[in-house]
């Protein structure tokens, strides 16, 4: 069923998964497919990017951003259902081993500066919420890594992001992606509502899968994909950009 934005907007979020694995995720087979990275950033009419670790300086970022050829067609589906002027603001896309690395290091300090109590074990599992444990081994990639995970929001027609009642990586509870489903106490709050069922049901109506933990965070090919949707194996594994001169 294709929504437009406003029916989006009156459709609750329905978690896909009511407890995410992530053992259970990395279990899942890849067959993979053969799909180029291709870059973001030549749409500016419905996508512009802001690639936030370039920006930050993390260790691997790239000034653009790249994701699998599919990935890209499911997200011009999307943004075909965006309302009039607005725009898909793009933040990570294909993310590399490194700068993954540095996120889980960062995140692993902010979980001890909260929680000093910590053990290391709770420390890897908080971090694990919100940022997904460097990976080499093939059969179990990050999920950026393989190109197929988008952090993303949407700007209205004057350029200014929605309020989605929370920031891009943000590790607080308000992350959940449903969480003003229950939490609807103000017109603020109502409207981060609205605006976080704006992106998740276009997102979804194009065919992406959305983990629960960040209301920015979609998939379409890749293992967290498959685990969300059912499926019986994951299309994409761990890739990289292509360069002539590197």
């Amino acid at each position: 069923m294709v929504l437009n934005a406003q029916e989006a907007q009156m459709t609750p979020i329905k978690k896909l998964v009511d407890l995410w694995d992530n053992e259970q995720v990395r279990q899942i087979r890849i067959i993979p497919e053969n799909d180029p990275l291709v870059s973001l950033n030549y749409f500016p009419e419905r996508i512009i990017i802001s690639p936030q670790y370039f920006i930050q300086g993390l260790d691997g970022a790239l000034p653009d951003l790249y994701a699998r050829q599919q990935v890209y067609q499911q997200l011009l589906k999307a943004a075909d259902l965006l309302p009039e002027g607005y725009k898909f603001v793009i933040f990570d896309a294909w993310r590399s081993i490194a700068t993954q690395m540095a996120l889980f290091d960062k995140m692993k300090g902010f979980v001890l500066r909260d929680h000093p109590d910590f053990d290391d074990k709770q420390v890897t599992t908080a971090a694990r919420r919100i940022v997904a444990l460097p990976a080499t081994d093939i059969e179990k990639p990050s999920p950026h890594n393989t190109g197929a995970s988008l952090d993303l929001s949407v700007a209205d027609a004057s350029g200014q992001l929605l309020d989605m009642g929370g920031s891009f990586d943000d590790a607080g509870a308000y992350s959940r992606t449903d969480f003003y489903e229950d939490h609807a106490d103000t017109p603020r709050d109502h409207r981060a509502q609205q605006n976080r069922r704006l992106l998740y049901q276009l997102m979804i109506t194009a065919g992406f899968s959305n983990y629960i933990e960040e209301w920015w965070h979609f998939d379409y090919g890749n293992q967290n994909w498959a685990y969300a949707l059912g499926k019986d194996h994951a299309l994409f594994g761990a890739t990289s950009p292509k360069f002539p001169w590197i």
